[in-house]
């Protein structure tokens, strides 16, 4: 801050230095030595053109916004033009009148031009980069250029100076017509529209305070003025017209008004972010106040990959010229791994506690459907399960009848087991092929010829039967076999499939005369209605008959 302020006082103390040599600076001509008051003169007026032109080079190379960058050189360029019509019309053709009177109607082309780019560079001074001049302002170009023209061709229609005594004597007898003042009250318009925006842009945000320089220009200039205008004649205005502009639009540009690529030094070392500028030997150059110093070797890792030190995290990136290095303040988001890494922890623990959950829920889930199976299956065959059992009791109890007992146990064993496959596959599909009824009575069949009884199977099975209708003929079968068990001598089966129907034949040759309670028994079975009994001696032949689709 206090380097700031001497550096105000050093430009303000040199600005009031130059205002004092140029308002005197006409004293040249009070030299007697024709050599001296040439040369001071010369010397005085190339000393200007150069400062301007260095000045805009300046501007050039240190002003960011290229709009601006573009104003401010143009209206130094009219400046130059300005001094330089100036030296020409007062020093080398001071005796030629048309010429000298047409460049002192010059004059008045940066006079009509340069505040017109001052109010141009005003609106564009806290404006961002991207600003760009609306086109109702660029008509403001017409009447800039009417008046240069009226002005150039005055000796026409003398409609802004008139020689009442003559153009031949206009340097020292001339009036003013309309249009002159018309000129002047553009001038003083825009000039007054450029002083009143940069007063108001001036102001610091946020409080009452005005940026010192500008504001201190805009005093010495309107004190300036006022002392010229009130009879004091003795200065060059031109030189402090230029002077007086070049040094508001320079206050402006030190004041920060008009950005300017100058104290990155400091700005870069005031700067929030932990960054650092190395030479291509990594060698520190630049570096902001909270950043933290590293070696060349952590510095050369940090090149190739960004390195971790801690809760900072070192990135490189090549530049122009070198290096520049940043720190990553990592804490936070090594604070929200750790929180991860416990979180999946947990998650992991809670999935193994789920899974096992679910293995149980599983296995209980299969032990459960097993039980329902098991109990369906009991339910079913309880009949042949009681017979079983009494049938086992009584082979005890009985040892001379134990190979008969279990003969027919075996037919009941049989039963039980093609009865309970048949109840698995009716859990997964309605439809099964006529062949697992076929496979069904053939075990049956095998097991009966174990008491002493010749069995036999034909048909032909080729197609899809229900389940229901599958045990409904299983059911059947086994009906009657275990009602005429002990009676039969031979067996055979006839079993035929097709689309529209079943035939399950069961033909039985018995020993004795077949009790007529034992047919009507078979008969009666369950919900078949479509079967037909013949006896014939001691044969019963038994048929039956079953869509295969359509029934329930």
């Amino acid at each position: 801050m206090r380097k700031n302020e001497n550096k105000t006082l050093i430009i303000t103390s040199v600005i009031l230095l130059l205002f004092l040599a140029l308002f005197y600076e006409r004293l040249y001509e009070q030299f007697t030595n024709e050599f001296l008051r040439s040369a001071f003169s010369t010397v005085t007026n190339v000393f200007e053109i150069v400062a301007v032109l260095l000045w805009c080079v300046s501007v050039k190379n240190r002003i960011i916004n290229k709009q601006i960058c573009r104003y401010l050189i143009y209206v130094g360029s009219l400046m130059c033009f300005w001094l330089f019509i100036r030296t020409i019309k007062w020093y080398f053709v001071s005796n030629f009148d048309v010429v000298t009177r047409y460049l002192w109607y010059m004059y008045y082309i940066p006079m009509m031009l340069i505040p017109l780019f001052g109010v141009f560079i005003a609106s564009f001074i806290g404006k961002t980069e991207n600003y760009r001049l609306p086109w109702l302002w660029k008509l403001l170009y017409i009447p800039a250029v009417i008046l240069i023209g009226l002005v150039m061709t005055n000796d026409m229609h003398r409609l802004v100076f008139d020689f009442p005594n003559g153009i031949y004597y206009f340097n020292n007898d001339y009036t003013y017509s309309f249009v002159f003042y018309i000129v002047i009250s553009w001038f003083m318009i825009l000039g007054a529209c450029f002083v009143i925006t940069m007063i108001i842009k001036c102001r610091v945000p946020g409080s009452r305070a005005f940026q010192k320089m500008p504001a201190l220009v805009l005093v010495c200039a309107t004190v300036f003025w006022v002392v010229y205008y009130l009879g004091f004649r003795g200065c060059d205005l031109v030189a402090v017209d230029c002077l007086i502009i070049i040094l508001l639009l320079e206050s402006s540009i030190q004041s920060g008004l008009i950005r300017s690529n100058q104290g990155y030094n400091e700005l870069f070392k005031k700067t929030s972010i932990t960054v650092q500028i190395a030479d291509n030997d990594y060698n520190q150059c630049y570096m902001s106040e909270n950043a933290k110093t590293f070696s060349k070797s952590v510095m050369i890792k940090a090149a190739r990959n960004p390195v971790d030190i801690g809760n900072v995290r070192l990135c490189c990136k090549t530049i122009s010229g070198g290096y520049v290095l940043w720190q990553e303040d990592i804490s936070k988001i090594k604070k929200l791994m750790s929180e991860l890494r416990e979180t999946q922890e947990q998650l992991n623990e809670n999935n193994e506690l789920l899974r096992a959950e679910n293995e149980l829920k599983e296995k209980k889930a299969r032990i459960d459907e097993k039980n329902r199976l098991y109990d369906r299956i009991t339910h079913d065959v309880s009949v042949q399960l009681e017979k079983a059992e009494n049938l086992l009791a009584e082979a005890e109890d009985n040892s001379e009848k134990s190979k008969e007992i279990l003969s027919e146990l075996c037919v009941l064993s049989a039963y039980i087991k093609r009865r309970g496959n048949l109840l698995l596959l009716s859990e997964d599909y309605y439809f099964v092929r006529s062949k697992e009824l076929e496979y069904c009575l053939r075990e049956s069949l095998d097991n009966i010829s174990l008491n002493n009884v010749y069995v036999a199977l034909a048909g032909n099975c080729d197609c899809k039967m229900s389940i229901e209708n599958a045990v409904l003929l299983y059911d059947l079968f086994e009906k009657t076999t275990e009602l005429l068990l002990h009676e039969m001598t031979a067996y055979f089966v006839y079993l035929n499939c097709d689309e529209k129907k079943i035939v399950l034949r069961l033909q039985i040759g018995c020993k004795t005369e077949i009790n007529m309670n034992t047919l009507a028994e078979i008969s009666a079975f369950q919900s078949v209605r479509n079967i037909s009994i013949d006896e014939e001696d001691v044969t019963v032949d038994i048929e039956v008959y079953r869509k295969v689709m359509t029934d329930a």
